[in-house]
């Protein structure tokens, strides 16, 4: 029996929880009808070959590395004598196992006409041969696995998950190799490594396509996820997939027909089954307990001087990793107390950002930046309204199975195979797009070979509430409008630009007598002004609130007119989806169901979230280009009541002030390029040669008058604010 039936590991019973509807952001039917686009993207631009990578899963210790090369050589051994003529030399169950998979070893099985199922049931019997095998391992240098991996039933649809994706293969961490007999469909929360199984050695790709969808599952319902593993059989062909951050590393080709390329598959199964949980692409740091219902998550104290960490309790997050990519954030209300996890008063925010390798470099560290606005505010005798503090905080660190404790980063992952990674990445041509929605590294460029993150948690205060948990218009407006004011003071009195604004950023704030009040968060991609990210910008954000000049990567400086432009198109977006995460959800269904009535129905605002960067910027060009063209295409679909017109007068003013703003000469007008004629125009002009029209962009005029277009934005924004407080205290009596 292996150890993993006597000691339970930090993910053993839960790995992760349940998307609720409020966990559902509106724009997942989008994510579901374009999630083949969505993967073959992402695979064209991150599939990174690294033959190396399969070290990755080796234990860190030598001689632990060493006695799983021969245990590994040992299994394969036997299984070739089993699977050519001669006897092998093995027990009942481990030679049942053999036998099963024997057709497929010898390449019989291929023969025998397409039935992808029969490659699945070989697969999985070459992994209960294993798990059998290591049972039998007598190396007291290593002792026992620490688990069994074993294939739960293919094709099956994972139990506990919203999705409708059916995961050919799933593959789930067992105390023995006995389970196998008793699998059945796996809970989402159960699956260790994901698999997919091809009939034709050259349907590879496809097979990568699938594990890019199937890998969006593992970080959304799995909240202690670090990185994952993949497995594609393609034949008799077999690779490993590591998908990290930012790329998928892919092995080279094992053929299970020939000695090397199978004894080197069974090393990777076994190293697996010895390696610590951090190695399998978990958190040891987030663990989840099944009496209490509850997840305990170890945060860093920054006051201590000896590194310690304080522990903090929490349910379920309100916030998931649902992309495939970039920093996989994830937020829980927690407490100190398990007895008060029910009624928190902390946010815990985990992350792993781009930052600089000089870790000692806290410009792009968000705990830094948070202390740094609350201590400049304090100081200067300035209100904190609207900002967060931070109570506990720093670099995530674990036990990386030698003992001792590591930065958890890219490094940490990959660190084996570091300079392969490297080489590999630089032999990639396809580079240009491989940025999500956020910065790169503190002073690295797009062509940097390996993107560095690091894990990140803080403990902040207070507790807000998403958006999507309020229903009026009137409390959106006066949230909305509280975190501008803060917006505006922590960058006129610190100096920090936020660069982030989105529905997740902005929450609020009630009071027992029911006050609301705004609360800006996140500030993962602020930066000091003046820096070189603001003078040569980079692409920040989520996709459908970024504004246009960071859309197109345009060498214009960043400006709060940018985040003014981001607010603009948060406004549009909840006033067509709905505020509350129940009227999103009905406005999904609607939009269901007019798409199935006429394929062809245009879905407003669809263009802002779907495609490339310049794809998604043109179509936001498009709907601002003139004011009517605003009214037509936007505003026009705005929710119907009160409220909602309120909140459609507050889009059309901010509109106004940003693109056409009658204060200011129309060459400070609109989104597209204006051909205007310098004056005066000479004879002496004509004969130089000196250009009589010169293109200009609008953006970057608007620059030039910022301040005072800032100022009517923030006019606009109390003028409504104080109208919307009416109408809410008149609602609440």
């Amino acid at each position: 029996m292996s150890k993993a039936s006597s000691e339970a590991t930090p993910f053993k019973g839960r790995l992760g929880a349940r998307i609720s509807p409020s966990n559902i952001t509106s724009n997942s039917i989008s994510q579901k009808t374009t999630r083949y686009d969505d993967a073959e993207l992402q695979r064209r631009e991150r599939l990174v070959e690294c033959a190396s990578i399969v070290r990755c899963a080796l234990p860190k210790k030598p001689l632990k590395q060493a006695a799983v090369k021969a245990i590994a050589a040992d299994i394969s051994a036997k299984l070739a004598q089993a699977v050519g003529s001669k006897p092998a030399d093995m027990p009942g169950d481990a030679a049942a196992a053999a036998a099963k998979c024997r057709s497929w070893l010898d390449g019989s099985l291929l023969a025998e006409g397409r039935d992808e199922a029969k490659i699945y049931t070989a697969f999985s019997a070459l992994l209960r041969y294993i798990a059998h095998s290591l049972e039998l391992s007598s190396d007291s240098s290593i002792g026992l696995p620490n688990r069994v991996l074993l294939l739960a039933q293919a094709d099956r649809k994972p139990k506990g998950s919203d999705e409708s994706i059916r995961v050919d293969g799933s593959i789930i961490s067992c105390s023995r190799a006995a389970d196998a007999e008793s699998l059945g469909s796996a809970e989402v929360q159960d699956i260790a490594i994901i698999s997919e199984a091809k009939w034709l050695q050259s349907e590879h790709e496809q097979a990568y396509r699938q594990l890019i969808r199937y890998s969006r599952l593992l970080y959304a319902y799995q909240h202690n996820r670090r990185f994952a593993w993949g497995i594609t059989v393609c034949g008799t062909v077999v690779r490993v997939v590591l998908f990290t951050h930012d790329f998928i590393f892919a092995s080279a080709s094992m053929d299970v027909r020939r000695l090397e390329g199978r004894t080197e598959f069974i090393q990777f199964i076994v190293a697996l089954s010895y390696c610590d949980e951090s190695q399998l692409g978990f958190d040891t740091t987030i663990t989840w307990c099944p009496t209490a219902q509850l997840w305990t998550i170890e945060c860093s104290d920054f006051n201590s001087e000896n590194g310690a960490t304080v522990k903090y309790y929490a349910r379920d997050p309100v916030l998931v990793a649902e992309r495939k990519f970039g920093r996989h954030t994830r937020g829980f209300k927690a407490s100190l107390d398990p007895s008060t996890v029910d009624t928190p008063d902390t946010f815990i925010k985990d992350a792993w950002p781009y930052a600089s390798q000089e870790l000692a470099d806290t410009s792009r560290d968000e705990l830094q930046i948070i202390r740094n606005i609350q201590d400049t505010l304090q100081a200067r005798g300035e209100s904190t309204a609207g900002c967060v503090t931070a109570v506990h905080g720093g670099i995530v660190k674990f036990d990386a199975g030698t003992g001792e404790m590591v930065n958890d980063s890219t490094n940490a992952i990959i660190d084996p195979v570091l300079r392969e990674v490297a080489t590999a990445i630089s032999a990639k041509t396809a580079m240009s797009e491989a940025n999500e929605d956020e910065a790169y590294g503190d002073g690295e460029s797009k062509e940097a070979d390996i993107r560095f993150r690091v894990h990140r948690r803080i403990a902040i205060q207070p507790v807000g509430r998403p958006l999507y948990t309020f229903d009026s218009p009137y409390a959106l407006i006066i949230i909305l409008a509280d975190a501008m004011e803060a917006h505006t003071r922590i960058l006129k009195t610190c100096g920090y630009l936020h660069r982030d604004l989105s529905i997740n950023n902005i929450m609020g704030l009630v009071s027992q007598d029911g006050h609301v009040q705004g609360l800006l968060t996140d500030y993962d991609c602020t930066i000091k002004v003046g820096e070189a990210r603001t003078l040569w910008p980079e692409r920040t954000g989520t996709l459908p609130f970024m504004s246009i000049s960071n859309l197109l990567g345009s060498p214009i400086e960043r400006t709060e007119l940018d985040d003014w432009e981001s607010l603009l198109y948060i406004i549009c977006w909840l006033g067509i989806h709905g505020i509350s995460g129940v009227e999103q959800l009905r406005y999904q269904a609607e939009v269901k169901r007019m798409r199935k009535a006429d394929p062809f129905y245009d879905i407003p605002m669809e263009g802002w979230e779907i495609g490339t960067f310049e794809q998604v910027a043109t179509v936001k060009k498009a709907n601002l280009e003139e004011s009517e063209i605003f009214e037509e295409k936007i505003l026009n679909h705005f929710k119907t009541g009160d409220g909602y017109d309120m909140l459609k007068k507050l889009a059309r003013a901010l509109y106004q002030f940003l693109f056409n703003n009658l204060y200011l000469p129309s060459v400070y007008h609109g989104v597209n390029k204006l051909q205007i004629t310098e004056e005066p125009i000479t004879k002496e002009q004509i004969l130089m040669g000196v250009a009589i029209r010169t293109t200009v962009n609008p953006f970057e005029k608007r620059i030039e008058k910022k301040d005072i277009i800032v100022e009517s934005l923030l006019e606009a924004m109390d003028f409504y604010k104080q109208k919307a407080e009416q109408a809410y205290k008149a609602d609440a009596s």
